[in-house]
């Protein structure tokens, strides 16, 4: 499964390239429209993190301990809508910043168990290929991102100054001639060159399109394969080839979790409220506690010093 969605996960970004001439030509893929299609579409892949931990344990955990991950989780997606309504500019850059750690560590995992190998996540191959949707945008698409970020607080446009996105920018370029020098040395090129499309991505397709159909193909369809190997109720079938059943295992757990959170997006809709600023404030707020158990999830599967607990 992660080797199939390793091959395939790139090609919508490809093909949305291939066909950016088109798209420009139209005017198509600018509307914030396909931006919210393609959030909505990626909410499954964290609709079953409170089941995770269970996953990850060898041991049978009492009921209080399992309660305590989804109030945990509650409790930090509580506190980021908080801090979004108390303070939204240091609230929506610490979310960029987020977005940018919890892309890149969630690809250079991913890579590393598609292969077998240990997971390692350095800073550069984090910045590479979790900058791209973030940064690229940022610099080059400002007329369409800025009005989309002082939606959400009408500060951030001025605290992101010429000079800091182009600062921005330039790490992302050495990171990524790192991390694309780096891949082609241990003959990875097929990873060597997904940095580099993610930035012509975000460079020729209009953010909204691109940031949509990265979250939902490439981004969101990792972590459901991570999942898939995870759950060890889906061993037999994986080894046996049986890639039905896992999918829908996960569709039925996922499914409750998913209808929740996009019923708590339509009653924003319904309300007074803009749509696209509450609908980013509310997935900011589920991405901490979702970028939070990811990182714990990763952290078990890095290689631990001898003198390390086991978590």
């Amino acid at each position: 499964m992660l080797v199939r969605i390793g091959v395939t996960s790139p090609l919508p970004a490809l093909a949305l390239l291939v066909l950016a001439p088109v798209l420009h030509r139209h005017d198509v893929g600018g509307a914030p429209g396909f931006l919210l299609a393609g959030l909505l579409l990626g909410l499954p892949h964290g609709a079953v993190d409170h089941l995770v931990p269970a996953w990850m344990s060898a041991r049978a955990r009492p009921t209080a301990a399992r309660l305590a991950v989804p109030l945990g989780y509650a409790a930090l997606a509580g506190a980021a809508l908080v801090a979004f309504r108390a303070a939204p500019a240091p609230a929506l850059v610490g979310f960029l910043a987020l977005s940018v750690a919890h892309f890149g560590t969630a690809d250079e995992a991913f890579h590393a168990e598609r292969d077998g190998r240990p997971v390692r996540q350095p800073l550069s191959g984090v910045l590479a290929r979790g900058g791209p949707p973030v940064v690229v945008p940022l610099l080059l698409w400002p007329d369409a991102v800025d009005p989309v970020l002082a939606t959400v607080a009408p500060r951030v446009p001025e605290l992101l100054t010429v000079e800091v996105r182009a600062l921005a920018t330039a790490c992302l370029l050495a990171a990524v001639a790192r991390t694309v020098l780096r891949d082609v040395r241990a003959g990875r090129r097929a990873d060597a060159a997904e940095p580099v499309l993610l930035l012509c991505l975000f460079a020729a397709v209009p953010p909204a399109l691109a940031i949509g159909v990265y979250f939902a193909t490439w981004h969101s369809a990792r972590h459901v394969a991570r999942l898939l190997h995870g759950d060890p109720g889906n061993r037999a079938d994986l080894v046996a080839g049986r890639l039905g059943p896992p999918l829908r295992r996960f569709a039925r757990r996922a499914a409750l979790p998913t209808l929740a959170a996009a019923a708590a997006l339509a009653v924003l809709a319904a309300g007074p409220v803009d749509l696209l600023p509450a609908t980013v404030a509310v997935l900011a707020a589920l991405t901490v506690p979702h970028a939070a158990l990811v990182a714990w999830l990763d952290r078990r599967a890095r290689p631990r010093h001898p003198s390390e607990p086991e978590g």
